[in-house]
């Protein structure tokens, strides 16, 4: 009778341990919902400008002179955005007061302005200097960082105008057995704090969510299941039930041999 009850807490703690499939699928259909449209609208959040920013500015015009003393990076290398390191260099780092300093232009104030808002107050500057330029402004410091039950949790860089959450999760090598899909947070810096956003990737409605779309120095956190402490000490449970079964068969051979010379 032990050995019946002991074989049957191990069929509980293994079943136990399982995954439900429903809650590992990405994407589903909410339950109830009748919402069967397969298109929805982009809700891609605006992003603007942060101090420590690092913007790629480039500046043209037909005063090839004035031109060259003003984008100072060096032209004839098409790589030189390959790190961290570059980025600092030959980047434009908006500082504390949300100034970029360019050199012939002097100080734009960029801080809390779109990427194009950015540009329009770049060229209304320039052009106090040159006729007609032409004004390219990037972000190239766009990184998000992504930690919790993933596979390779770590800092990414994002060379793309946007980026979802889905995305920045296969950068990390997917979730591991151990993340729980329904519960992802986004943790974005906004202006007076920090916001906090909670999505749930298993279910479609993520694709209306604010956080689907990330900006730049976001972080993404999964989080671990319930049962994670558990399943983690399956194996050694399991190797006890083991042992304390065989001990229990031993027990009752012994005393069997006993009761009959």
């Amino acid at each position: 009778m032990q050995l019946k009850n002991i074989l049957l807490a191990t069929f509980v703690l293994l079943a136990a341990s399982c995954t439900r499939y429903r809650n590992i699928v990405y994407l589903q259909q909410d339950k109830g919902a009748t919402d069967t449209l397969n298109l929805y609208p982009y809700q891609v959040p605006v992003y603007r400008i942060q101090a420590r920013d690092i913007l790629y500015i480039r500046i043209l015009s037909m005063n090839k002179e004035v031109t060259e003393l003003i984008n100072t990076s060096p032209t004839f290398t098409t790589n030189i955005y390959t790190n961290d390191a570059s980025f600092y260099i030959y980047g434009y780092n908006v500082n504390d007061s949300g100034d970029v300093e360019i050199p012939v232009i002097g100080k734009v104030n960029v801080v809390g302005k779109t990427l194009e808002e950015a540009k329009e107050s770049i060229k209304l500057q320039t052009a106090k200097f040159l006729k007609d330029p032409t004004i390219i402004v990037k972000l190239i410091s766009f990184k998000i960082a992504v930690i919790g039950e993933v596979t390779r949790p770590g800092t990414y860089q994002n060379y793309n105008n946007q980026l979802t959450v889905l995305e920045a999760i296969s950068m990390a090598g997917d979730i591991t057995a151990f993340g729980n899909r329904q519960k992802i947070m986004v943790i974005r810096p906004d202006t007076g704090g920090t916001k906090l956003l909670r999505l749930n990737l298993t279910s479609n409605s993520i694709l209306k969510s604010e956080g689907f779309y990330l900006l730049p120095n976001d972080i993404v956190y999964v989080e671990p299941v319930k049962s994670k402490n558990f399943r983690n000490n399956v194996p050694t449970m399991t190797l006890t039930l083991g042992a304390i079964s065989t001990f229990i068969l031993v027990l009752n051979y012994i005393n069997s041999n006993s009761k009959n010379p």
